[in-house]
């Protein structure tokens, strides 16, 4: 910010240049009354206590109002009360320096007009005796505030804060450039006398080189001591768990835990290629990954048989302890990986589910979307169904549900999108508040976009930000508050997106798209793409291929025509299992479509065979081990600067994921499969 007036001056001097002098003298007047004086908290401070020298309360209102307006209600909602204290500072020494000056009346005056609006105040009751106390200054109620000590601890704290604000705000890229300059002014000073130290350095060079020969033949000795070391423990760790897992398993159940659901616990070995004992086939190392690129430590897999048919959506809760899932049925469960005796809930629907997401900062509430208009909160403590929004009648198809990190808001992504039919539909995206149940804002897709499905959508870290993709390769960036466009581009292939979100440090978008390309998008440089690699074996082939209906079928998007084979479960031989499948097929919708929810399922990709970790520099997906035909599909961990394949996720020969995802807070992902079972497995960043 110290360049900005430097910036101005070269502004104005190229209008001059070409010529621009209406322009010119237009940016002339706008400087002198720069209302943000030039970012300068100084000058800020001092035309705020200047009306407050001249018992100026409009323009001192004004003022700070504007500040609040283009600063500070752009803020995480968690710093509102700071702003509120600071103004309710500002005020009570405007009150303070008008008794000082004997101006009693302007006092009487404040109250007179403002009196209303803060008599509810608490914070205000007592003040209201203040132009009638004798001696304020020495009032317990006031004389704190007629200290010279709180006045100077009331503008140091506004100094920072302000000065907090200008810091961290994003730069134009003129500003950058200039910045830029500087830097490069100081590097090439630093650079300077570094070379200086080098020469110095050299010179001591040769006395020191017999001792630097020594440290190295001792650091080689040491290297060598701790990687026997690890080998030892590691290898200990694994007979360890293989120890417990075969113990658990030849032990017979006795508790009531089997009644609900039945579990088959398979252990992972630190090799890559996986054994075949287990009915397990997976790629060699020479074929897929090398010991080089090993970033994860599988340490524990555990696989779920709560569905009996496929699983469309999979979601862990925000502590990483829950897990949601639905399946082809559209019969979703709430239920706990950790606490083997806790029973899983139930939830049926007699609408097909298109989207499922957990309340981003509690576990307590989640949201499914439907294709019937319907948003339907679920209460996991009461165990029904609480609140329910409706999206408007033309658009009645709820494809994805995304909720801020930050206030009790989510977006939906709705649209009319109708499989079998000819003409264009449309598509919106619309925020809702959970506390006051109502709809707040909507975008709507318009011109060549009207005949387009949002298929993804994410909040920022603190939920004042919402990233979008589309299947004709737009991407968004929008204010979450207003839900409306900041910036925008379009890949040039493009290709639909399957799942977009923010990078960790937020100066990118992390763009998954259907042609397998993972490409990282400038957020300061909009259509400006900062690498672009290609994921091998994503996407994978759809589970499901079938000849064409012959009726029309509703679906959320431009899906493939099929009509598929319902998968047989997996059943385990325990009587348990068979208790468990029997009563879940009891509780089956007849009325659901089949038909509907098969299709959805046999478009890859789609959005949940995606998850990045917490860091955003590994992504899950479900894709293809090896290049063969009949290669099974598994979870397979991507690294993001170079898309390499640096573990995977075992899976049996027949198996066909169809839904991912990753946890940081439980160091866990899951995947679902078209038959019904669902696999968590534990890792750790070797």
């Amino acid at each position: 910010m110290n360049s900005i007036y430097q910036v101005d001056d070269l502004v104005k001097e190229y209008l001059l240049f070409r010529g621009f002098n209406s322009t010119f003298r237009a940016l002339e007047l706008e400087s002198r009354a720069d209302r943000d004086k030039g970012f300068q908290v100084d000058k800020i401070i001092e035309e705020l206590f200047g009306y407050v020298q001249t018992s100026d309360i409009t323009n001192l209102l004004e003022s700070w109002r504007y500040l609040d307006t283009r600063y500070f209600s752009r803020l995480d909602s968690r710093f509102q009360r700071t702003v509120k204290k600071f103004e309710l500072c500002l005020l009570r020494y405007y009150l303070v320096h008008a008794m000082q000056v004997k101006r009693r009346d302007r006092v009487i005056e404040f109250f007179d007009v403002y009196g209303a609006e803060l008599h509810e105040n608490s914070e205000w009751l007592k003040w209201f005796a203040l132009p009638y106390s004798k001696n304020p200054t020495t009032d317990p109620a006031f004389e704190t505030f007629f200290s010279k000590q709180w006045l100077d601890n009331y503008i140091v704290s506004l100094h920072n804060f302000l000065n907090t604000i200008f810091q961290n705000m994003p730069l134009p890229s003129l500003l950058t450039l200039n910045l830029d300059k500087i830097q490069k002014k100081a590097q090439q000073t630093e650079i300077d006398a570094l070379k200086a130290s080098v020469e110095t350095l050299k010179a001591n060079m040769e006395t020191l080189e017999g001792e630097n020969l020594s440290l190295k033949q001792k650091l080689t000795e040491t290297k060598k001591e701790m990687t026997d070391g690890m080998t030892r423990m590691r290898r200990r760790a694994v007979s360890m768990v293989d120890s417990k897992t075969r113990t658990s398993v030849a032990s017979p159940d006795s508790s009531s835990k089997t009644e609900t659901r039945s579990r088959r616990k398979t252990t992972q070995s630190l090799s890559l290629s996986i054994p075949e004992d287990d009915g397990i086939s997976g790629p060699s190392t020479s074929e897929s990954l090398s010991d080089s690129n090993e970033a994860f430590l599988i340490t524990t897999q555990e696989e779920f048989f709560e569905h009996t048919s496929g699983i469309t959506h999979a979601k862990f809760s925000s502590n990483g302890s829950t897990i949601a899932s639905c399946d082809m049925d559209n019969i979703i469960r709430t239920w706990s990986y950790q606490d083997q005796l806790s029973n899983p809930s139930k939830i049926k629907n007699a609408a097909n589910v298109l989207s499922l997401e957990w309340e981003a900062r509690s576990d307590k509430l989640l949201l499914i979307g439907t294709d019937s208009g319907l948003i339907r909160v679920y209460n996991t403590e009461s165990q029904s169904i609480v609140q329910t929004f409706r999206t408007d009648e033309k658009l009645p198809k709820v494809t994805q549900i995304s909720c801020s990190p930050a206030e009790s808001v989510f977006v939906s992504a709705a649209s009319n999108a109708t499989y079998g039919t000819q003409g264009a539909s449309t598509g919106s995206l619309i925020s809702w508040n959970l506390k006051t149940m109502q709809k707040q804002q909507t975008f709507e897709l318009e011109g060549s976009e009207a005949s387009s499905i949002i298929n993804t959508v994410q909040y920022n870290h603190n939920g004042q930000l919402l990233v979008s993709g589309n299947d004709q390769g737009f991407i968004r960036i929008f204010d979450a508050r207003t839900i409306k466009p900041i910036m925008e581009w379009k890949s040039e292939a493009q290709v639909a997106t399957c799942f977009a979100q923010f990078s960790f440090d937020e100066t990118s978008i992390m763009d998954v798209s259907a042609n397998g390309m993972l490409t990282q998008w400038s957020v300061h440089k909009p259509g400006v793409s900062l690498s672009s690699v290609k994921l091998t074996g994503f996407p994978p082939p759809s589970p499901f291929s079938m000849p064409t209906p012959q009726s029309p079928i509703d679906i959320p998007g431009n899906l493939s025509p099929s009509t598929i084979d319902i998968p047989k479960p997996r059943v385990s031989s325990s009587s348990a299992s068979r208790r468990s499948v029997s009563s879940m097929r009891s509780g089956r919708l007849p009325s659901v479509d089949d038909t509907y929810t098969q299709t959805l399922l046999s478009v890859s990709p789609r959005p949940q065979m995606v998850a990045f970790s917490h860091d955003t520099e590994h992504v899950l997906c479900a894709a293809t081990a090896t290049k063969r035909a009949d290669s099974p599909v598994v979870g397979m961990v991507y690294q993001v600067a170079q898309g390499e394949p640096v573990q995977q996720i075992a899976a049996t020969q027949n198996e066909k994921l169809t839904v991912v995802d990753w946890t940081s807070a439980a160091n866990a992902c899951l995947t679902g499969t078209a038959d019904g079972s669902i696999r968590v497995t534990k890792l750790i960043r070797v």
